[in-house]
Formats: C-alpha cells, structure tokens, sequence
C-alpha cells in the first residue's frame, strides 16, 4: 500500500513537473522603437541561448477604409530562425500564405495569394520588421479602393517592406 502512494506521489510530481515546463509565458514586450513595455531582454537572451521554443507576436495597426477607424491586427507564429546581435534578438518567420484583413461583420481574413511562401519576415525585439511580400491585385485595389493613385500605391508598398511594430515574445 504504502508502495503505491509512494508511486502516485511520484507520479504527480513528474507530471506537475512537465506539465509546468510546457507553461508560455510573454518574456518581453516592446513598443514600436524597442523600448520595453513588459518583462526583461536579458531574459529573452538567456532563453533563446538556452535553445528554449520562441513565438512571436506583432500588433499591425490598420485602418479600416470604411469608416477611417484604426484597428489593431496582432498576428503570432513560432520563430522559425533566431539570430542574436547586439543585444537584441531576431526571429525569421516562415514563409506564409498571405492574407488581408476583411472589414465586414463579423470581421474576416482573406488570402490575399494563393501562392506559398508569399510573404516572410524578419522581427526583432528593436520594434522592426522587414518583410518581403507578392505584390498582387487584390493588395493593390484595396489601395486604390482607399483612395490612393498608382504612383502612392508603389510608395505605400515600398514603405511596407520595413515596418516599425509593438512585438510580444513568449518562451515555450
């Protein structure tokens, strides 16, 4: 009898155990510039040089070009690639297929390519992200349906590709 306690407490410790292990938790979060709203970069740092699971999340503000309203879009992924420079963390992200945010209600995300791997980006905890993505039609209406000329449209795009984000950073 006394045997089997003995297991089950066992038991529940190892359990409670990886059960804990598997907890996330926000390590870090910066605004747009880097500057820290939450948690601790040495943490981070220590984290990711220990190989622990990284995931990341990005606030895109966006504006609803039916009512002119900003809207907050956060989007989160697993870091698929981590580089460590200066001080500061950077996290690849895997290509995807791109998607746009749709303003009906209830709200909605279309795939804006049917094409894997059309968008990617790079985010770090310094507030930027630099992104690569497929221009294609539907992007470049939604621009003009907002009121933008050819020529803003190709302005706005190229200003796209590198973009200044509130990031949050969890470890797994």
């Amino acid at each position: 009898m006394k045997a089997k306690k003995l297991l089950f407490v066992i038991m529940l410790l190892v359990s409670t155990l990886c059960l804990a292990q598997h907890n996330s938790s926000i390590v870090y979060e910066a605004d747009k510039n880097g500057k820290v709203l939450k948690g601790n970069l040495k943490k981070l740092l220590e984290h990711v040089q220990n190989g622990r699971s990284v995931r990341v999340g990005w606030m895109l503000p966006i504006m609803n070009p039916k009512t002119n309203e900003r809207t907050d879009m956060w989007h989160w992924t697993d870091a698929g690639f981590i580089t460590v420079l200066n001080g500061h963390v950077f996290a690849q992200i895997h290509g995807i297929f791109q998607q746009g945010p749709g303003f009906e209600n209830p709200p909605s995300v279309f795939l804006a390519s049917d094409k894997p791997d059309s968008w990617v980006a790079i985010l770090g905890t310094t507030g930027v992200m630099r992104q690569k993505f497929t221009q294609n039609e539907k992007m470049v209406e939604a621009l003009k349906n907002s009121g933008f000329t050819d020529e803003q449209v190709k302005e706005e795009l190229k200003k796209m590709e590198i973009m200044k984000l509130r990031t949050r950073w969890v470890v797994q």
